[in-house]
């Protein structure tokens, strides 16, 4: 073999060690290393799912039933420890609630910021828990759909598309708790499916309207005052989270 080649064969030999030292100083512990996110780098992500969402504390609403509708935004986490992060999300979400003994149902489109913090028990997958809170913004409610009255003996249907934002408060806020499973697609994105129970605190209705959820009806519901509605919801929802430094 001539001096060319064993200094091209030593050359080789020298980048593999060298980028194997390199790699092992990043991922001192284990190969998994590699899908965790030891450099605590910022993340963005892509998010979307179903939320069944319920309307409480008000006797005109079913408390029952149970409203499907969408969540979809994006997703944001800064890392303080490669296990313990704070993130933020920005999600339009559609929630609502039937009325009882009615085919009517109550639309609310909000857009919501929940904030919280997150914990991973594991590496790849990573098994995660969450907690913190929410705000909301209601930018359209309506209620649709058909009721039936009683005049003496005979049974009236009537159909309603009544716009109820302006009775309606703008804000909500509340607490978020969840968990979730999110694991490796390559080196720079992750894949997650996550779980989560959300409770509202604020009053839905502001109490402007003489008649409930500013309906124009008075014989649709005989009581005039409003209880406390409050918002409940679950949400199981998917996505991809983007390293901004590739593991």
């Amino acid at each position: 073999m001539g001096v060319k080649q064993k200094a091209i064969q030593f050359i080789f030999v020298l980048l593999l060690i060298t980028q194997g030292t390199a790699l092992f100083a990043q991922h001192p512990r284990s190969p998994r290393d590699f899908a965790y996110n030891v450099t605590k780098t910022p993340t963005v992500g892509i998010r979307g799912g179903v939320m069944m969402s319920s309307i409480t504390g008000d006797e005109a609403i079913d408390e029952f039933a149970k409203k499907l509708g969408p969540q979809i935004g994006v997703t944001g986490a800064l890392y303080f420890t490669p296990k313990f992060s704070t993130r933020g999300e920005l999600n339009y979400e559609w929630k609502g609630a039937k009325f009882a003994n009615h085919e009517m149902d109550m639309n609310l489109h909000y857009v919501t910021f929940p904030l919280y913090l997150k914990f991973n028990f594991t590496k790849d997958p990573e098994i995660y828990i969450y907690g913190g809170g929410y705000a909301s913004y209601l930018f359209m409610a309506n209620t649709k759909g058909t009721y039936e009255i009683y005049i003496e003996n005979d049974e009236i249907s009537e159909t309603i598309n009544e716009d109820i934002l302006p009775n309606m408060n703008k804000f909500d806020a509340g607490i978020v708790a969840g968990l979730g499973v999110q694991g490796r697609y390559n080196s720079a994105i992750d894949i997650f499916l996550d779980f989560r129970y959300a409770q509202g605190f604020m009053n839905l209705d502001n109490e402007s309207a003489e008649l409930r959820y500013n309906f124009n009806l008075d014989d649709f519901w005989p009581e005039v005052d409003v209880d406390k509605p409050k918002l409940k919801s679950f949400i199981l929802t998917t996505g991809i989270i983007i390293y901004l430094d590739p593991r």
